[in-house]
């Protein structure tokens, strides 16, 4: 399917989300582009990298990235919190980093924030870290009480 005919407005953020994943596993750095509302106050974090505000330095980041090729990501245990007019989603993104001859996987965690549009859902904020030691285990709080 060609960009031109990929729906521009996301009913929902869970549509936005793997909208950007497929971008992401494309190589199509114009629909990543297009995923992100246009307001300066847009946030990206890669691992280990720095906080990245508003649109320009966003959009530098994800063309560096993406410069390289199409990435092999996929997401993964994803738990979300919704209202009305922001969704937020925590995501396990397992990536296949290739290094000479060899291809690992690697379990980033990340958070997406999406907030809804007159023009539909829109990315507003992607923060991302390596799991400890590679590995992405979820921890439930204790039941009872907390102190």
């Amino acid at each position: 399917m060609s960009r031109l005919s990929k729906p521009l407005l996301y009913a929902s953020s869970t549509e936005c989300e793997q909208a950007f994943y497929d971008a992401l596993e494309n190589g199509d750095i114009d629909a990543v582009h297009d995923l992100w509302l246009d307001d300066t106050d847009i946030c990206c974090i890669h691992p280990g990298g720095p906080r990245l505000i508003g649109p320009g330095a966003v959009h530098a980041s994800w063309s560096s990235i993406l410069s390289h090729g199409a990435m092999r990501i996929r997401a993964t245990s994803s738990k979300s919190l919704e209202t009305p007019t922001l969704a937020v989603h925590n995501v396990v993104e397992e990536i296949v980093v290739t290094e000479g001859s060899e291809q690992q996987v690697v379990h980033v965690i990340a958070t997406n924030a999406y907030v809804k549009t007159p023009s539909g859902w829109k990315m507003i904020l992607h923060h991302a870290s390596q799991a400890v030691e590679g590995a992405a285990e979820d921890m439930e709080a204790p039941s009872g009480p907390l102190h």
